[in-house]
């Protein structure tokens, strides 16, 4: 079959490669959702956070770093799902510079939306239905199960601002298609996640650090 996309023709692609391919790179937004939420809950539950947060180290890398080691396991799973897939008919054809791009923009892209769902954590300590929402926005309008094209037009323009859309359609271009980073399949894809980082990336660490003034002001820094 031929899957085609709202953003561009992606060639001949068998919907069992299309679906595997999605699935296991989808796993970078659970993490950057899940991790850094999970490592500042630990942090309070412990009773780390209010030393962590009283060291010389910055915000952003304290809070930035947080993720490292959730997302250094996301990769390894990724690569462990795409060989098995391999092994189970997944036909891959894969350009490495478009891939690797498209994981570093994936993670900074993600990151920010998981460094704002954990400040809920500082602020109410409780976790945010964020993996949920996400979650379901990934499978539903994401082109995670099926292509973009398929949504009617005003859900396509929905799935247009959604992170996780440009994220798969580059590496769908570069696992499945071998596209060069050049090809205006994955440019534009590239240079979207690439703008929404430089915007998010700031605001959440913004967020983030007026989270932490306020527990600080009100003494619940390290409460849980």
């Amino acid at each position: 079959m031929c899957i085609r996309d709202s953003f561009g023709i992606v060639g001949p692609i068998d919907y069992y490669s299309y679906v595997v391919v999605n699935i296991a790179f989808a796993r970078f937004q659970l993490t950057a959702l899940q991790s850094f939420q999970t490592a500042i809950r630990g942090d309070q539950m412990l009773g780390t956070l209010e030393v962590v947060m009283a060291t010389p180290t910055t915000l952003p890398t304290i809070v930035l770093s947080t993720g490292l080691w959730g997302f250094t396991l996301t990769i390894a799973q990724v690569a462990v799902a795409l060989f098995i897939g391999t092994l189970l008919g997944v036909h891959l054809h894969v350009n490495i510079v478009t891939a690797l791009v498209f994981i570093v923009l994936t993670i900074a892209c993600m990151s920010p939306l998981g460094v704002m769902a954990a400040s809920t954590i500082m602020t109410f300590k409780q976790n945010a239905p964020t993996q949920f929402v996400a979650g379901s926005m990934a499978s539903l309008l994401g082109g995670q199960l099926y292509p973009v094209s398929k949504l009617p037009h005003w859900l396509q323009l929905i799935s247009w601002c959604l992170p996780i859309t440009h994220a798969l359609e580059g590496m769908r271009g570069a696992m499945l298609e071998a596209l060069p980073l050049t090809n205006p399949v994955v440019a534009g894809d590239a240079l979207w996640m690439l703008g929404a980082t430089a915007i998010l990336m700031p605001i959440s660490l913004f967020i983030f650090s007026r989270a932490v003034n306020l527990a600080r002001r009100d003494g619940t820094l390290g409460h849980y």
